[in-house]
């Protein structure tokens, strides 16, 4: 303990504040202690007076820092701190005058104040489970005797293997398998060189012995005659169908290019049997118009064709005042027409249609329908 303090006295000037608490503690002390201290004053006699400096007791308790280096922070101005067990600490401490006049030295003993115990931290110790023992409670019994054999089966060696209906190449496929393909054996024939195998395609086939390696117990499979060739039971194959043709639908009818511009019109109203047809065939409009030649009327009497060769001019004649002045430039006439079904259209000399065609009957009331005008525009 006494290693670890060190006494040390210094001589500071006091501060104003401190001088001044000390200057009254003195004077207090002196005036109890006086009488005492002199025997008090003879009676009649004036007191001589001696002011003494006043006598501090140690003051206790001043804190040490860690490991007894000094007190705990600064001290004031003229505080000593003396270690204990020290001579300085066990004499009586005294306040002595310094160099300077007025001056004072406080010594203090300090005392050594234990660190706080640190807190004891309780842990928990980790326990560690122990490993429930891993107990089979389902394991099935051990089978004596001797165990079946495992399912035979082949392994594809070949890169491509086809599987047939048959054991034979004129069977149709059924599909194919890979290198390393392994299927289930269900058969063989007698002499071996075929496998029947599970399965290609979702059903049983036939593959070459040569192309595949058993495994298991094939030698118990049991064997198969093959069967006889399917070319001598297998009927002819149907004839190929002939193929569709494409019939071209048939397009649209090009319009006739000439139209109606006039008719049919019955004028004149003749009951001779003489059936007269007036044609006007024309282009262009009034006054501008042009008659064209080179075409023929088609006429048909109950569907039976009654036409002329007779062409039409590029000349235009007129029917008379008494036939309604119209022009014209063909003509088709017919000697006792009598009562019919007609039909006309103009044409082409070698018949083909270019007009619209035109329909008219001389039957009952219509028997005076033997003269008929009808005008065609070109307009196409």
């Amino acid at each position: 303990m006494d290693e670890r303090f060190e006494a040390a006295a210094r001589v500071r000037r006091p501060a104003p504040l401190l001088g001044l608490l000390v200057l009254l503690l003195a004077v207090s002390v002196s005036c109890a202690l006086g009488p005492s201290l002199v025997g008090g004053p003879q009676r009649g006699e004036p007191t001589p007076t001696k002011t003494l400096w006043p006598t501090f007791t140690p003051i206790g308790g001043v804190a040490l820092a860690a490991g007894g280096s000094g007190p705990l922070g600064p001290q004031p101005p003229g505080v000593t701190v003396q270690a204990p067990g020290s001579e300085a600490a066990q004499a009586e401490a005294t306040a002595t005058v310094s160099g300077e006049e007025g001056g004072t030295n406080l010594v203090l003993v300090a005392t050594e104040t234990p660190l706080p115990t640190p807190t004891q931290i309780l842990r928990t110790p980790f326990v560690i489970d122990e490993a429930t023992p891993d107990v089979e409670t389902n394991r099935p019994e051990r089978v004596s005797g001797v165990r079946e054999a495992p399912t035979p089966y082949v392994i594809v060696e070949a890169d491509r293997v086809l599987g047939r209906r048959g054991p034979g190449t004129f069977f149709d496929r059924v599909g194919e398998a890979a290198k390393g393909d392994e299927l289930m054996l269900m058969a063989r024939t007698t002499d071996g060189e075929w496998w029947q195998v599970c399965c290609l395609a979702n059903q049983p086939v036939w593959v070459p012995a040569e192309l595949v390696s058993a495994r298991g117990a094939a030698e118990e499979l049991p064997a198969m005659t093959p069967a006889p060739s399917p070319t001598a039971t297998r009927p002819p194959p149907p004839a190929p169908r002939p193929r569709p043709t494409n019939t071209p639908l048939p397009g649209p009818t090009p319009l006739p290019p000439f139209d109606i511009a006039r008719g049919p019109e019955f004028p004149v109203q003749r009951d001779n049997g003489l059936l007269t047809i007036w044609a006007r065939v024309y282009e262009g409009q009034e006054p501008y118009t042009r008659a064209l030649p080179g075409y023929v009327l088609k006429v048909l009497r109950n569907d039976t064709e009654v036409s002329l060769p007779a062409q039409s001019s590029e000349l235009e004649d007129s029917t008379g005042p008494q036939q309604g002045n119209y022009k014209y430039n063909l003509k088709f006439e017919m000697v006792g027409a009598a009562e019919a079904d007609w039909q006309f259209y103009l044409a082409t000399p070698d018949g083909r249609r270019v007009s619209p065609i035109t329909k008219f009957t001389t039957l009952g009331d219509s028997y005076r329908n033997l003269v008929v005008y009808i005008a065609y525009l070109r307009v196409r």
